[in-house]
């Protein structure tokens, strides 16, 4: 169950007289609780309407309605509409949960109130050229909140409501939220990222550049090896141009070293796991988890080729996002605690121009435009996010 009482510093902001509020804190911090709780203060009037507004439709009927379905209860005369994700009540009025990737659908109506989730993965027209007029006929409010993702417009947001009138703003740490304990924060500072961990964690407004593998440094991660650990596996990216793996050793103390790279140019999945196989055979292998469906070239799978060449394949169900990859790639290259954990020999010279010159899109993802890039950094990254994935969260129900 949830517990619905609210300690001082919530209860604050929802009574501070801002029209417009925004909250930078990290994760399991409470949030979405706190803003249905926001959306939920005033009785509803005639036919009005109040969002909570998710970057995605997913998110939304995953994280935010499975929270108010369970409220359900305690409305009267009311009506659940699953389908819409929606609430109607008995004087007309509606509180909805509505995803941002169907921009369509937040057209055209008048909003009273509105929360716009995780707004640094929502593109900022959404807020100024589609929400906020909504607003506008009602002098509608809005609280913004979420995990900042470097300087973006969730900062801009926050910086509104340090310095303008009708803005507040306020920033958390997980930890200040009350519903993770400080174990397992300093848990998650040991295993994670230096800089995911402050933004994901502290709530803290980072930078990385743009460089996908923002923690890598060739003075400190290009070494060679003094010596190998018997375990082996192999990092794999299927392409036409380039079909790519990368070799690791793996040592009791979960540090890892790449000393081994394999690129082949107008080439098949056969190609690749016969030049494997000649330098290091029968081993594990974390391949594209896009390769268990389709061939580059064959009838059969990626996936199944290795296989028949004796390698052991170990990959997840789902491909796994970028964002995910990234992280742990970095958070392995250097931990919030300062350690390396991996390591590149020098003569590995696609892999480190990948660590070195690759980009992050818009979204935080891995940059696709040059198709020189990127192939061995995949490589390397789908073994170290399938082992070392960065730990998620579970939160304790304490009193608000």
């Amino acid at each position: 169950m949830i517990n619905w009482s609210l300690n001082k510093t919530r209860k604050d902001i929802l009574n501070h007289p801002a029209r417009f509020k925004v909250i930078v804190a990290g994760r399991r911090w409470g949030k979405t609780i706190l803003s249905l709780m926001y959306l939920l203060k005033e009785p509803f009037q005639l036919a009005e309407r109040r969002w909570f507004i998710t970057p995605t439709y997913r998110q939304g009927k995953m994280i935010v309605f499975p929270v108010l379905r369970q409220m359900f209860g305690a409305f009267k005369n009311a009506k659940l509409n699953e389908s819409e994700m929606s609430v109607i009540f008995e004087n007309g009025a509606e509180l909805a949960v509505k995803g941002a990737d169907n921009e369509h659908n937040l057209r055209g109506v008048e909003l009273t109130k509105v929360v716009m989730d995780e707004m640094a993965y929502i593109k900022p027209h959404v807020w100024e050229e589609i929400v906020m007029p909504m607003l506008s006929t009602t002098k509608g409010e809005c609280l913004f909140i979420g995990t900042p993702s470097g300087y973006d417009m969730m900062y801009e947001l926050y910086s509104k409501g340090q310095s303008e009138q009708n803005w507040k703003s306020w920033q958390f740490t997980t930890l200040q939220g009350g519903f993770v304990s400080k174990e397992e924060v300093e848990l998650a500072k040991r295993t994670m990222d230096e800089t995911v961990f402050k933004q994901e964690f502290e709530g803290s407004f980072e930078t990385t550049g743009n460089r996908a593998a923002w923690n890598f440094d060739r003075n400190v991660h290009c070494v060679k090896a003094k010596d190998m650990s018997n375990k082996l596996w192999w990092g794999c990216d299927f392409n036409v141009d380039f079909n790519t793996a990368v070799l690791c050793t793996e040592y009791t103390d979960g540090t890892i070293h790449f000393y081994e790279e394999i690129r082949l140019k107008n080439s098949n999945t056969e190609e690749l796991a016969m030049a494997m196989k000649r330098i290091a055979p029968n081993i594990e292998c974390y391949p594209d988890p896009a390769g268990k469906a389709r061939s580059t070239t064959s009838r059969r799978s990626d996936h199944q080729i290795l296989r028949d060449h004796g390698f052991i394949i170990r990959t997840k169900n789902r491909h796994p996002s970028h964002i995910d990859r990234l992280n742990s790639l970095n958070r392995k290259l250097k931990d919030a605690e300062g350690k390396i954990g991996m390591t590149v020999d020098p003569k590995c010279k696609f892999l480190v121009k990948d660590l070195e010159q690759c980009q992050r899109d818009k979204k935080g993802g891995l940059a696709k435009d040059n198709m020189e890039l990127t192939h061995a950094l995949d490589a390397c990254s789908y073994g170290i996010e399938y082992k070392f994935p960065i730990r998620r969260m579970v939160g304790t129900t304490r009193k608000w």
